[in-house]
């Protein structure tokens, strides 16, 4: 039986994950159906599952980045005892938050995750579109943020890598790659391997606890956890089960040593 298109209905976590990996997306069209499901989405569902200390990595990475999107889901996110400090800082550094709806439309009409979507970069990734392979590389090698940015999202392995190797990627840049689970995992094996940006102590947190790192590499940097992160890998039920075991042997190691 009917009960109206417009009824809300409840809100499970798979169906959140799917929303912010819709809202993630380069496609403005996902962007507009994921925004209006979190828009009839029941606010208690998601106030729930933000404060929830199970609430997988890449969904607190995106309410904690659009953290002025509403009030009270900042306040959920805040309470969630297994939110990382430096989704944190990002929450408390954010500007203050809408008491509604206002920023979801706002990113269905042209903004993405870290930024503004312009006519101008749509110009640009068509361009790129009729580019053949080795011109795409070729960008990907001297290009700038902008071409940067899409390219790392092609499929071609070719031309992804070649933009780690172009001389104007900002450590800034390789730091945001390790934070989004999005990102290859070829790209991010790349970027453990990389002694220079290793030592940005960001860059291996966001290696060790985005869930799409290989897990060869999040192993190597465990050592270098806090306990606090290492408790939070621990309980992460987005991590590969090897990478939480592992955890949970340097927690008991940790522990005994005080």
């Amino acid at each position: 039986m009917s009960e109206g298109k417009d009824r809300k209905t409840s809100l499970d976590i798979r169906t959140l994950r799917a929303l912010v990996a819709m809202l993630s997306s380069g496609d403005e069209g996902e962007r507009k159906v994921a925004s209006r499901g979190l828009e009839r989405a029941p606010a208690e569902d998601i106030v729930h599952h933000l404060s929830d200390s199970d609430l997988p990595l890449e969904v607190m990475e995106y309410f904690a980045r659009n953290s002025s999107i509403r009030s009270e889901w900042v306040e959920a996110l805040r309470a969630n005892p297994s939110l990382p400090d430096s989704l944190r800082h990002e929450i408390e550094r954010a500007p203050s938050p809408h008491s509604g709806p206002e920023k979801n439309e706002a990113a269905a009409q042209g903004h993405s995750v870290g930024g503004t979507v312009s006519d101008e970069k749509l110009s640009l990734a068509q361009e790129i579109q009729q580019l053949t392979v080795g011109e795409k590389i070729k960008m990907a090698l001297k290009g700038d943020k902008e071409a940067r940015t899409i390219l790392l999202k092609d499929t071609n392995r070719q031309i992804y890598m070649s933009v780690l190797e172009n001389p104007g990627l900002k450590e800034s840049e390789v730091e945001m790659l390790t934070r989004n689970t999005s990102t290859n995992a070829d790209i991010l094996r790349a970027i453990g391997k990389n002694r220079e940006w290793t030592s940005n102590k960001n860059i291996v947190k966001n290696l060790v606890l985005n869930s799409k790192t290989p897990v060869e590499v999040s192993m190597r940097f465990l050592p270098r956890m806090s306990l606090k992160d290492l408790e939070f890998i621990d309980k992460s039920r987005n991590l590969p089960s090897a990478v939480r075991l592992s955890a949970r042997r340097l927690i008991l190691h940790k522990k005994k040593g005080r």
